[in-house]
């Protein structure tokens, strides 16, 4: 995977990361939430927030090839 993709999946990662927390943290300030609920939601969004983390990660450390790309005009 290159560097561009694993960052751009890596962003969606967090970013339902995110979302399952905060969900998560909603859930618990209403009095009728289910506790087994909330911790699966906790887990699910901490399992996102790893592969987000892991997969820009991974995309950062990729260095791109030293050979310059030259644009030339199809004639």
């Amino acid at each position: 995977m290159d560097s561009a993709s694993a960052k751009v999946l890596g962003s969606i990662a967090l970013v339902f990361g995110f979302i399952f927390v905060a969900a998560s943290v909603v859930r618990l300030t209403r009095p009728e939430g289910d506790v087994l609920l909330v911790l699966l939601t906790i887990a699910l969004g901490a399992l996102w927030l790893g592969a987000g983390v892991w997969l820009w990660r991974s995309g950062a450390s990729r260095r791109p090839p030293n050979e310059v790309a030259v644009w030339t005009p199809c004639t």
